[in-house]
Protein backbone atom coordinates (compact mmCIF):
# COMPACT_ATOMS: atom_id res chain seq x y z
CA UNK A 1 0.00 0.00 0.00
CA UNK A 2 1.38 3.35 -1.14
CA UNK A 3 1.58 6.14 0.93
CA UNK A 4 -1.07 8.34 -0.79
CA UNK A 5 -3.63 5.34 -0.09
CA UNK A 6 -2.59 5.03 3.85
CA UNK A 7 -3.18 8.49 3.97
CA UNK A 8 -6.55 8.23 2.53
CA UNK A 9 -7.54 5.10 4.51
CA UNK A 10 -6.42 7.41 7.28
CA UNK A 11 -8.38 10.83 6.09
CA UNK A 12 -11.61 8.03 5.53
CA UNK A 13 -11.46 6.87 8.95
CA UNK A 14 -11.01 9.94 10.75
CA UNK A 15 -14.25 11.24 8.24
CA UNK A 16 -16.25 8.75 9.70
CA UNK A 17 -15.47 8.73 13.26
CA UNK A 18 -16.07 12.41 13.61
CA UNK A 19 -18.97 12.14 11.51
CA UNK A 20 -20.16 9.51 13.62
CA UNK A 21 -19.57 11.51 16.76
CA UNK A 22 -21.36 14.49 15.32
CA UNK A 23 -24.56 11.65 14.62
CA UNK A 24 -24.61 10.77 18.01
CA UNK A 25 -24.66 14.17 19.15
CA UNK A 26 -27.32 15.41 17.22
CA UNK A 27 -26.24 17.92 15.24
CA UNK A 28 -28.69 17.51 12.92
CA UNK A 29 -31.43 17.89 14.87
CA UNK A 30 -30.42 21.71 15.72
CA UNK A 31 -29.73 23.30 11.94
CA UNK A 32 -32.57 25.33 12.60
CA UNK A 33 -30.84 27.27 14.98
CA UNK A 34 -28.18 29.87 13.57
CA UNK A 35 -25.78 29.68 16.44
CA UNK A 36 -25.82 25.90 16.37
CA UNK A 37 -25.09 26.50 12.36
CA UNK A 38 -22.78 28.62 12.65
CA UNK A 39 -20.67 25.96 15.23
CA UNK A 40 -21.64 22.93 12.95
CA UNK A 41 -20.10 24.79 10.01
CA UNK A 42 -16.59 25.82 11.96
CA UNK A 43 -16.74 21.90 13.34
CA UNK A 44 -16.64 20.99 9.31
CA UNK A 45 -14.10 23.16 8.50
CA UNK A 46 -11.79 21.95 11.04
CA UNK A 47 -12.37 18.51 10.17
CA UNK A 48 -11.68 19.54 6.57
CA UNK A 49 -8.43 21.17 7.85
CA UNK A 50 -7.04 18.43 9.90
CA UNK A 51 -8.23 15.93 6.78
CA UNK A 52 -5.51 18.09 4.52
CA UNK A 53 -2.95 18.06 7.79
CA UNK A 54 -2.98 14.38 7.57
CA UNK A 55 -3.22 13.77 4.19
CA UNK A 56 0.30 15.97 3.53
CA UNK A 57 1.59 14.51 6.88
CA UNK A 58 1.42 11.19 6.04
CA UNK A 59 1.53 11.11 2.28
CA UNK A 60 4.86 13.65 2.16
CA UNK A 61 6.78 13.71 -0.68
CA UNK A 62 4.30 11.02 -2.75
CA UNK A 63 1.42 12.97 -3.28
CA UNK A 64 3.29 15.89 -5.49
CA UNK A 65 4.69 12.32 -8.18
CA UNK A 66 2.94 11.38 -10.73
CA UNK A 67 4.55 7.72 -10.72
CA UNK A 68 5.03 6.61 -7.15
CA UNK A 69 7.44 3.91 -8.08
CA UNK A 70 9.56 6.54 -9.42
Amino acid sequence: MSRVQLALLAIAAFTGASGFILYSLGIGDHHFNPLWALGTSIIFLIILLINVWMFFAISGEDAFKWDPDS
